[in-house]
């Protein structure tokens, strides 16, 4: 392969990794004392919180946050989520569905709350995960969207997810 031959091989991949659909972002849970890394979309906003960081689709119809905490800072982090979303003016319509999965490396518990917005239903989630660390530090996911941008985003939502990895502790 002549060196002209390899340039426009270099060109051409460099055209292709430009235009690859799909790259992510490789984020710290959190960033001051990470526990695992997660990939987010680029084309998706973050921005930091003090427990971790906020998350937006870019056409704004799936909003979440993924946020460390131990055990005695649940009920004051689900409060605070609680409260933000009953400000913007989400409503509980009914009993949240519960679903947990436990193996010996993690636990998950799913919440899926009734909820509507403006009148017309909308989707809130929390996702609780524990990777049973010394420090005891959880993960918490929560995660509002409209029904639209829920189904829109569910791949990319299933590929965060699946993007979780545990960093060593």
């Amino acid at each position: 392969m002549g060196r002209s031959s390899l340039a426009r091989l270099t060109v051409l991949m460099c055209l292709a990794l430009l235009a690859t659909p799909g790259l992510a972002k490789t984020i710290k849970v959190t960033a001051t004392q990470p526990v695992a890394i997660v990939d987010i979309p680029d084309t998706w906003k973050v921005l930091d919180t003090k427990r971790g960081f906020r998350v937006k689709s870019p056409d704004e119809e799936v909003f979440f946050w993924i946020e460390t905490f131990t055990p005695d800072q649940r009920a004051g982090v689900v409060a605070e989520h609680e409260s933000y979303f009953t400000q913007q003016g989400v409503r509980i319509t009914g009993d949240p569905e519960v679903s947990t999965k436990d193996d010996r490396t993690v636990s998950m518990k799913s919440t899926h709350v009734p909820a509507t917005w403006k009148g017309k239903p909308t989707v809130l989630r929390y996702l609780l995960i524990d990777l049973h660390l010394p420090s005891q530090t959880q993960i918490l996911l929560s995660y509002w969207a409209s029904p639209e941008g829920d189904e829109e985003h569910d791949a990319a939502m299933d590929k965060i997810i699946a993007s979780f990895t545990p960093l060593a502790q």
